[in-house]
């Protein structure tokens, strides 16, 4: 049912990257498609990276393109996050101007959860299939996959602040973005730390991993909707501060859900209070 899963991942994958493709071509995607920079596009990119990955760690595929591979290896697919982690500054270098960046991190972490979110409906759907779930990680839980989704969020993060000059759409698409991919990588957390605990192991430490990225995360973006507020009431009239909080409740409240989810306590209290 595993290979149900991942096969599922790889359809949306490929999927999204026609419709990338697609919409290049047809010059309906990015606003910033019109220049020549990252013109073969990041999800592309990573393709290709783990496909020549493959490629050269498996003699009889060295003839054969490297997206061909990428889409073959099916049950590998968790080599698209460890190339996150390990080969972030190839997928988004740090020459790029930052809107490009931001393009290119957006492209990857909404490819990310797509693959997450498709394996898991798949999962959702065909539970009757599956064998009793104690004690057993799902394969998105797997630390190669939570490394990769952490090194990723938190390239992002360090994108959300340097938002100096950039359009308030932008900062808009790369949060929504960067909270998708939270969420995400916060359920693979619970699902690891869950199959430990029905084994009977030692689970303290991937528990305080747990607590320190999910606070980290969580607290990070609800800085950045604090910011968003504050930038768009700059005049101290009367009542602008009840206006703040009704507009901070608004744009925080698939926020709350998912500190909600988790027990971030203390980015509920700020919310609410």
């Amino acid at each position: 049912m595993e290979h149900g899963e991942k096969l599922i991942g790889m359809i949306q994958l490929r999927e999204l990257q026609n419709m990338i493709s697609q919409n290049r071509l047809a010059g309906a995607g990015s606003p910033y498609s019109s220049s020549e920079i990252g013109t073969s596009g990041a999800l592309w990119d990573l393709i290709q990276l783990v496909g020549e990955r493959a490629r050269r760690n498996t003699v009889l595929l060295m003839d054969r393109d490297n997206a061909e591979v990428f889409y073959s290896k099916v049950s590998d697919i968790e080599e698209v996050f460890y190339c996150l982690d390990r080969q972030l500054e190839y997928l988004i270098s740090a020459e790029l101007p930052l809107m490009f960046q931001i393009q290119r991190a957006c492209e990857l972490s909404n490819a990310c959860v797509a693959l997450i979110q498709a394996a898991v409906n798949y999962k959702n759907e065909n539970y009757i299939w599956y064998p009793p779930p104690e004690g057993l990680t799902p394969w998105y839980c797997q630390p190669v996959v939570r490394n990769g989704q952490w090194s990723f969020a938190s390239f992002m993060l360090q994108l959300l602040s340097d938002r100096t000059g950039l359009d308030m759409s932008v900062k808009s698409d790369l949060y929504s973005n960067l909270e998708a991919l939270a969420e995400v990588l916060l359920a693979a957390y619970n699902g690891a730390i869950t199959a430990k605990v029905e084994r009977r192991e030692e689970h303290k430490g991937l528990i305080n991993e747990y607590w320190n990225r999910r606070d980290t995360l969580l607290n990070s973006l609800y800085q950045v909707v604090k910011s968003f507020v504050e930038s768009g009431y700059q005049d101290p009239n009367e009542g602008i501060e009840e206006q703040k909080e009704v507009l901070l409740k608004r744009l925080s409240s698939s926020l709350l859900s998912i500190a909600k989810r988790h027990g971030r306590y203390l980015t509920l209290w700020n919310i609410c209070w």
